[in-house]
């Protein structure tokens, strides 16, 4: 057997256990919180929204909602305004123009910490929807050196391989922080705590960056002595665009500039055993190798699905195959930051 091939099964495996580590706490408490989402041209989605907010089984005195317009030019700020009128713990904000100081929706998202209230901040996007127990989920990952908790998100709508790549970045959010290397997290389905937000200087750091709001603030508040948690219980819902695809795909994948050096040397040496790989099937017929990386790849999956509670899917045994493939070809087209981001 290769001995290239039979490090990189092994590490899968070690990924795996990275994926199944708990972060559960005992006697947790109801802490209080500010949910913050930044909204821009989403009056179709926020009805759902709004319905998902209302529906949270929370004291409604130990949450606030603070929803920021980013400029929209729809009727998304009408919609808002109707919304928060009705609701006790509900504000609103408006932002006019966009910024050339904050890219990207951290202005937004600056006001709306800046006014938040409490302890917690809770961050997620105007075109997800909210399980009822989302909130209370967060209290089993807080503990008094807790700085970040990061959670994941389901798609609705979507292709079966679609929905594999969103489960397997649920698994790389799990395995990173799992083994203590955190790699990203999902900006609609994220907890912060504010103290540890205004130690790292917000969003004044990462400022000039168009996305990837998530994966930076992360990276800042894995610097500190801050503790970083993952919470695998509730997944927020989202839809995909299918026309948008391909451009969310070159901005989901392409952000290797903004991870860790560390990270970056991960990324090349996974990415060379990739091109690796086949030629060692093909040219040298060594199917042994190949029985070993696929048998650790597949581990690596299974404990994806009993960590997330996901239905196994015999298709995702194929998909287990291309996906390495389809992430190197949208994380080499994403480096040239040549995307379209919604409008």
């Amino acid at each position: 057997m290769d001995i290239f091939v039979f490090i990189f099964s092994v590490f899968l495996l070690i990924l795996g256990l990275g994926i199944l580590r708990s972060w559960k706490i005992h006697n947790s408490k109801k802490l209080n919180y500010s949910i913050v989402i930044a909204c821009r041209n989403e009056e179709h989605n926020l009805p759902k929204l709004f319905n998902s907010l209302t529906g949270l089984d929370y004291p409604i005195d130990k949450f606030e909602i603070i929803i920021v317009d980013d400029a929209s030019t729809d009727n998304s700020l009408n919609l808002i305004k109707a919304y928060c009128d009705k609701q006790m713990n509900a504000s609103f904000f408006q932002i006019k123009e966009k910024s050339k100081r904050y890219l990207g929706k951290k202005a937004a998202l600056k006001l709306a910490t800046e006014n938040a209230k409490f302890e917690i901040l809770l961050f997620t996007d105007a075109d997800c929807l909210l399980k009822t127990n989302w909130i209370n989920s967060y209290n089993n990952y807080f503990s008094k050196e807790t700085g970040f908790v990061a959670g994941s998100y389901e798609v609705t709508d979507a292709s079966s391989f679609q929905r594999f790549c969103n489960q397997i970045s649920s698994a790389i959010y799990a395995c990173t922080i799992g083994l203590g290397f955190p790699f990203s997290a999902a900006g609609g389905n994220m907890a912060v705590r504010k103290d540890a937000f205004i130690e790292v200087g917000g969003y004044e750091k990462i400022r000039k960056n168009l996305a990837g709001d998530d994966k930076q603030l992360l990276n800042l508040i894995e610097s500190t002595s801050w503790e970083i948690r993952y919470n695998p219980e509730i997944l927020v819902s989202t839809k995909i665009n299918p026309s948008n695809s391909h451009h969310r795909d070159k901005r989901k994948y392409g952000k290797f500039g903004m991870s860790s050096p560390l990270f970056q040397l991960f990324s090349i040496l996974i990415f060379l055993f990739y091109l690796y790989l086949p030629f060692r099937i093909l040219f040298v017929k060594e199917w042994q190798s190949f029985l070993s990386y696929f048998i650790g790849a597949l581990l690596f999956w299974i404990a994806n699905i009993i960590k997330h509670k996901f239905k196994f899917v015999p298709i995702d045994i194929i998909y287990i195959v291309i996906y390495p493939y389809y992430l190197i070809y949208y994380s080499i087209l994403g480096l040239s930051g040549n995307w379209e981001w919604k409008n």
